[in-house]
């Protein structure tokens, strides 16, 4: 079972209340199938409904479903999501299909640097707090001793 964002929620549950109104509806009733995109559904009808969804959602752009699964995974691994999750909520067996759809961006790759440098710089600064706390023991360990 692959959770479900609550937009992909809204959207599903849109598309449901129109295949309620719709005579293909009352065939799948009968099939007592129970799933939102059907398998006789073509590809092309699925990228005209992605379509519908784009425009409603300010995008002229062409969509597809290719494209949206590629612009998921892409996103989901720009957010910091690991990879394995990424192929769960993909529903990939392996990360290496997922790594097909999950490119790295020129823009995590400087923010990952810019993480990487940042906890690098935190790591000297508490070396150099820890010195300066030891010689600073040191020195009043020989003070106490001296009085």
């Amino acid at each position: 079972i692959v959770p479900l964002h609550p937009i992909a929620e809204a959207i599903i549950s849109h598309y449901r209340k129109e295949q309620e109104r719709s005579e293909e509806q009352q065939t799948v009733k009968e099939k007592d199938d129970n799933l939102v995109f059907h398998r006789n559904c073509s590809r092309s009808v699925m990228d005209a409904k992605l379509s519908i969804v784009g425009k409603a959602c300010g995008i002229c752009q062409r969509l597809s479903y290719h494209m949206a699964r590629h612009t998921f995974g892409t996103m989901s691994l720009s957010a910091g999501i690991p990879i394995e999750s990424i192929a769960k909520m993909m529903g990939h067996a392996s990360i290496s299909s997922t790594q097909v759809y999950a490119q790295v961006t020129d823009n995590k790759i400087s923010e990952d640097m810019d993480r990487l440098i940042a906890k690098q710089s935190e790591k000297e600064k508490e070396m150099a707090e820890r010195e300066a706390c030891e010689s600073s023991d040191i020195v009043i360990c020989k003070m106490e001793e001296t009085a």
